[in-house]
């Protein structure tokens, strides 16, 4: 890929972080746990759009509201109520949650309001069963320091998480309600990020912050991402959902990729033809997609591009083609399941050589020009290609949209970009005093990384390792005082994975740190060597019918007594090489005594 000038560019990032809070739900008093187990119960709705604060209706609520999809929610008895329901008022806020929230925006060396009203954020796509989500400012005026400069965060807000899709079918789209109202901090930057590399750094320090709380949800799914991206003579675009650091980059350069080729088409003349029905002209076809549609009644139409050809097929960023962005708006806005043009392999898909001649025959195509055609419903079809139609149209600018990440760093064309008319006060909800005064405030995790090297002689990277499960480092570490702290983080972390490889043995790891505390009970009183953990543990985790490990042959030997027995070692070896002497010995008191002394004791003797 060729190296991006970001300065000559004009590129301009910010970011929108949402991450899950680990407390009860929001605005009820419901566990925060997803499930995906069967239902216990499913209601069914229908949303629609309403006009905000400013009279008008959201121009992305209402494109979601002409798809008519009716959605289904599925709940459970002892993890969803009414409140999710949309049939009971929302409860006080959540005290735990908003605490914090409060915490994390001092931690930005944010300013916290004094007064936080909840509104509600028009969102009709079935998300949400009320067809809003619930949002309230909390802190202004952050920033987060980074290798190339301070980047502002304007606003720290505290909101609702929204139901989990669980399928989309054509007749409607199935929620999960296990997720709706788990509390989220949203914590946005100023569009002041230079390069993909920062907006990577921003994310994995603010990603820092919020774990140094400790009162974060962790895993999969449990923060997300959103990027605003625009470039020179481009437009703001929104990408939702990436969950995974590694992908900001790639998604960040491939939309600047998406933006230049699309502004390479500004000065392209764009003349199109009216639908043509090519039912008729492909009703015996072979491919077995428009046959179906024939068969069932439906329409197969088309329209001609004029010196179009080679363009549809036009790479817009890597794994993305025009003709897949056209089919993107066409799907998302319509509901169909794809189309056909001209500059794909037809032949793939069963369209012969004869058939395409048809088409370009019906369509009037030159040799320089390209067709594109849908089949579907007649009704639908049409309106899928008059999507199309108005979107080559427009291709002398950039629409500002919401698009969704795709794993391969490619993005996916959502909706338009909301407004400010989809924001309205929530009237079920009374303003909130905000409360500062016994606000604790969490210590950075580099700072503890930092302070755990130091304290215990550790390496940054077991340092890393060991705050993650910090809680059961410290009750270990004070439990039994007598063992090395250092030891003990060594233990815990990594002796597990030095098992598996050496002994291919995998301890569960509730089963581990049962044993474990068993084996620092005998070191702390020292009944056994460290030398001897492992193999206690190797001995523990085979022991498949819990019976009584005899820890009289780990008992550690005196060194007088290992002195005798060496000595004995070298007279009736005689004439052995010491790595022969020490082979024998380390046998014979492994685990009972430090190598280190078996070595100079050897030495001693046969000097």
């Amino acid at each position: 890929m060729t190296k991006l000038n970001y300065d000559e560019l004009g590129l301009k990032v910010g970011l929108e972080i949402h991450q899950q809070l680990d407390t009860k739900k929001l605005f009820c008093n419901c566990p925060s746990i997803i499930w995906d187990e069967n239902q216990d119960f499913t209601v069914k709705r229908r949303l629609r759009a309403i006009a905000g604060e400013t009279g008008e209706i959201d121009i992305a609520a209402k494109h979601e509201q002409e798809k008519s999809r009716e959605f289904l929610y599925e709940g459970y008895n002892d993890i969803t109520c009414l409140v999710e329901l949309d049939e009971e008022p929302p409860h006080d806020i959540n005290k735990e949650a908003l605490q914090i929230v409060y915490e994390v925006a001092l931690m930005l060396k944010a300013r916290l309001v004094d007064e936080i009203q909840v509104m509600r954020k028009t969102v009709v796509d079935g998300s949400n069963t009320s067809g809003f989500q619930r949002t309230s400012l909390v802190a202004i005026n952050g920033f987060i320091e980074t290798e190339q400069g301070k980047i502002s965060v304007p606003t720290i807000c505290i909101e609702e998480d929204a139901a989990k899709i669980v399928k989309k079918t054509k007749e409607h789209d199935i929620y999960n309600l296990s997720r709706l109202g788990i509390p989220l901090i949203e914590i946005a930057t100023k569009p002041e990020i230079k390069s993909p590399e920062q907006a990577r750094e921003v994310a994995e320090k603010i990603g820092m912050v919020l774990r140094s709380t400790n009162k974060v949800k962790r895993g999969i799914g449990t923060i997300r991402q959103d990027l605003n991206i625009s470039i020179k003579d481009g437009t703001r675009i929104e990408i939702k959902g990436a969950q995974e650091l590694r992908l900001i980059s790639k998604l960040i350069e491939y939309e600047i990729l998406r933006q230049k080729s699309l502004l390479e088409y500004r000065n392209k003349k764009i003349i199109i033809s009216k639908i043509t029905d090519l039912t008729e002209v492909l009703k015996d076809t072979k491919c077995k997609i428009l046959k179906n549609i024939v068969d069932n009644s439906g329409s197969i139409l088309a329209v001609k591009v004029n010196d179009f050809k080679g363009l549809i097929g036009n790479e817009l960023c890597p794994g993305k083609r025009l003709g897949t962005e056209l089919s993107d708006y066409a799907k998302a806005k319509i509901g169909i399941s794809g189309l056909f043009h001209s500059d794909e392999k037809l032949s793939n898909y069963g369209i012969i050589d004869y058939e395409i001649k048809k088409i370009m025959e019906k369509l009037e195509c030159k040799e320089n020009d390209a067709f594109i055609l849908i089949g579907d419903n007649r009704e639908i079809a049409e309106k899928a290609l008059k999507v199309v139609i108005e979107r080559l149209n427009n291709l002398n600018k950039i629409p500002g949209e919401v698009r969704r990440a795709n794993i391969d760093g490619t993005t996916t064309f959502m909706r338009p970009l909301p407004g400010s008319a989809r924001m309205y006060p929530e009237t079920d909800c009374p303003v909130i005093k905000s409360e500062f005064d016994e606000i604790k405030v969490s210590e950075f995790l580099t700072d503890k990384i930092a302070r755990f090297q130091k304290e215990y002689d550790l390496s940054r990277d077991l340092a890393t390792l060991i705050v993650k499960k910090e809680k059961i480092f410290d009750d270990l570490a004070n439990h039994y005082n007598n063992v090395k702290p250092g030891f003990i983080a060594e233990t815990l972390i990594n002796t597990p994975k030095e098992i598996k490889k050496r002994y291919n043995l995998e301890i569960e790891e509730d089963k581990y740190l049962f044993f474990l505390h068993e084996v620092l009970e005998k070191l702390n009183k020292n009944e056994i060597m460290q030398e001897a953990v492992i193999d206690i543990l190797v001995e523990l985790g085979n022991n498949k019918e819990d019976k009584k490990i005899d820890y009289s042959k780990y008992r550690p030997v005196d060194e007088k007594e290992a002195e005798k027995a060496i000595k004995e070692i070298i007279e009736k070896n005689k004439g052995a090489s010491f790595g022969a002497v020490m082979g024998i010995a380390m046998s014979k008191f492994r685990g009972k005594i430090p190598g280190q002394k078996i070595s100079e004791i050897i030495k001693k003797l046969m000097a």
